[in-house]
């Protein structure tokens, strides 16, 4: 148990300091920014389930947020997990563009989510 708590502290560590380093490499793309975006993305794809829950409670009603949201979010924390395992594994491999608009889970206001409203 005490493992256990001490991975996730470990995991939720490396959540909030890549929140600073993600936005702060969104000026310079390289190498370590592709790092850190992709174990960002490793750490907090489960994010996108509440957060299309939420997303699509938002653009419809509440009914569609509860039935639609958790299977676009499912879909959507797959793809970020998949996204967050390329570019955390292959961050040396010179393309250094996020293949996810939003990067990370976070931006609310970007990529026709909340802020298309």
């Amino acid at each position: 148990m005490k493992k256990l708590s001490i991975c996730l502290a470990a995991i939720a560590a490396i959540a909030v300091l890549g929140t600073a380093s993600v936005s702060a490499a969104e000026e310079q793309d390289n190498h370590i920014s592709k790092l850190v975006r992709g174990w960002t993305n490793i750490a907090t794809f489960w994010i996108e389930i509440p957060k299309q829950i939420y997303v699509v409670s938002q653009q419809r009603d509440a009914g569609a947020g509860i039935i639609f949201g958790p299977m676009k979010g499912f879909g959507f924390a797959i793809a970020r997990l998949g996204a967050g395992i390329y570019e955390g594994g292959l961050f040396f491999l010179p393309k250094y563009e996020a293949i996810m608009d939003p990067p990370t889970v976070w931006p609310f206001e970007e990529a026709g989510t909340l802020a298309s409203k």
